[in-house]
C-alpha cells in the first residue's frame, strides 16, 4: 500500500470523508498545523507541527516535516505561496512524487509567475476545476499535469427536495460583513406583499453581524419572518431547512454552499460581477440557478421563485443532477487517485 502524505494548513470538518476515503487505498497521513481531528471512526492518521508566523507567510520546523517526506511514496501539497514550508521540497533533487492541491491566480503578477514555475517543477496539480486552464497554458504551464477533482463537501444525506412543499428563502453562511445579508433582508423587505404571506427567510449561521442584522429586521418589522437559526450542523436538520427553501441566496460570494444546496435539490441565487470560489462553476443561469447583474434582479428573482413553482421545481431538480452525477465524493476521490497512481 502506498504511504500517502498530505499536507494541509489545517483540517476541517467538511475534509475528514475525502481523508477517509483515500485511507481506503492508501496509508494516509495528514500533516497540519490545526486542532487535533482524528477520532475512533477516522482511518487516516494527523501529524500536527507548530508554526511560526513571519509577516504574511506561515513557517513550520524544517526537520519534522523532511522526515515524513522521507518516509512517504507520494506527497499531496496544499498550494498556498504562504505555506512555503510545503512548497519547498519542490527544489530537492531526491523527493517522492509531487501533487499540488488547488490553483488560482491572483491580482499580483510575480505571485502568478511563482505559481506556474511551481506547477512545472511538481509531477501533478489538482484542480477543482477547468476554468483557469486555458490561461495556464497560455502562461506555459504544462497541461498534461492537470488532473480534475471537483471541489465538494459529502452531504450523506443528500435527496432531491425539488418537489417538496416550500416555505422560505434561505441564507447559508457566516454572519459578516462581507457576506452583505443586511442587503438581503432589505431585498426581502421589499418582497413583503408580492410573494406567499407565509414566506420566511431563514438565515443559518453566526458571526459579529449577528444582532446587527436582527435589528435591522426589527427596524422592517420581520421578527415574525426572518428567522435566525444560528450554527447548525446536524445534517437531518440542515435537510429539513433545505427542503422547505425555494432558493438558497446569497449576494455575495459563494463557495462551497453552493453544493450543500444542490445537494438537496435547491437553486441558487447569486451575483455575477463577484470574487467567487470555484464552486460557482457548477451554477448555469437558467438551469439550477438565477444569476443576477445587481439587487435589483435578485429581487426580481426571489420573487420568481416564490411565485413560479414550476420554474423553481425545475431549477431544484437540475441542481440535484448535477451533485449526484458530477459532485459526489466518488468523483473527487476518482480525481484523486488517478493523479497519485498515474
Amino acid at each position: 500500500m502506498k504511504s500517502l502524505l498530505i499536507l494541509q494548513n489545517e483540517i476541517m470538518e467538511y475534509r475528514k470523508p475525502v481523508y477517509n476515503g483515500l485511507a481506503e487505498h492508501y496509508d494516509v497521513t495528514v500533516f497540519h498545523s490545526g486542532l487535533p481531528s482524528v477520532t475512533v471512526k477516522d482511518t487516516y492518521y494527523e501529524v500536527i507541527a507548530p508554526y511560526k508566523r513571519i509577516g504574511p507567510f506561515f513557517i513550520q520546523p524544517h526537520s519534522s516535516l523532511r522526515e515524513r517526506l522521507d518516509r512517504s511514496d507520494v506527497v499531496i501539497a496544499m498550494f498556498d505561496l504562504r505555506w512555503p514550508s510545503y512548497l519547498l521540497p519542490l527544489l530537492r533533487d531526491q523527493r517522492p512524487k509531487y501533487i499540488l492541491w488547488g490553483q488560482r491566480y491572483s491580482r499580483n503578477s510575480l505571485a502568478n509567475a511563482v505559481r506556474d514555475r511551481l506547477i512545472n517543477m511538481a509531477d501533478r496539480l489538482l484542480m477543482y476545476g477547468d476554468e483557469e486552464v486555458e490561461q495556464m497554458i497560455t502562461r506555459g504551464v504544462d497541461p498534461h499535469k492537470f488532473v480534475l477533482a471537483p471541489n465538494t463537501i459529502h452531504v450523506a444525506n443528500h435527496a432531491d427536495y425539488s418537489d417538496a412543499p416550500k416555505s422560505s428563502l434561505l441564507f447559508v453562511g457566516r454572519l459578516q460583513t462581507r457576506k452583505r445579508v443586511d442587503l438581503l433582508i432589505e431585498t426581502f423587505a421589499h418582497l413583503l406583499g408580492r410573494i406567499g404571506e407565509g414566506v420566511r427567510l431563514d438565515i443559518v449561521g453566526d458571526g459579529e453581524m449577528q444582532n446587527d442584522l436582527k435589528q435591522l429586521a426589527a427596524k422592517h418589522h420581520l421578527l415574525h419572518k426572518v428567522v435566525f437559526h444560528g450554527r447548525i450542523d446536524d445534517p437531518e436538520i440542515l435537510a429539513r431547512i433545505f427542503s422547505q427553501a425555494y432558493a438558497y441566496v446569497s449576494p455575495s460570494p459563494v463557495g462551497l454552499g453552493v453544493l450543500h444546496s444542490l445537494a438537496y435539490g435547491v437553486p441558487v441565487i447569486t451575483l455575477r460581477n463577484v470574487r467567487h470560489g470555484p464552486e460557482f462553476h457548477n451554477l448555469v443561469d437558467g438551469k439550477n440557478a438565477i444569476i443576477c447583474e445587481d439587487m435589483d434582479e435578485i429581487e426580481k428573482a426571489m420573487e420568481k421563485v416564490c411565485t413560479d413553482q414550476t420554474f423553481s421545481t425545475e431549477l431544484g431538480r437540475n441542481a440535484y443532477q448535477r451533485y449526484v452525477g458530477e459532485r459526489t465524493l466518488v468523483k473527487m476521490l476518482e480525481g484523486f487517485r488517478k493523479a497519485i497512481d498515474e
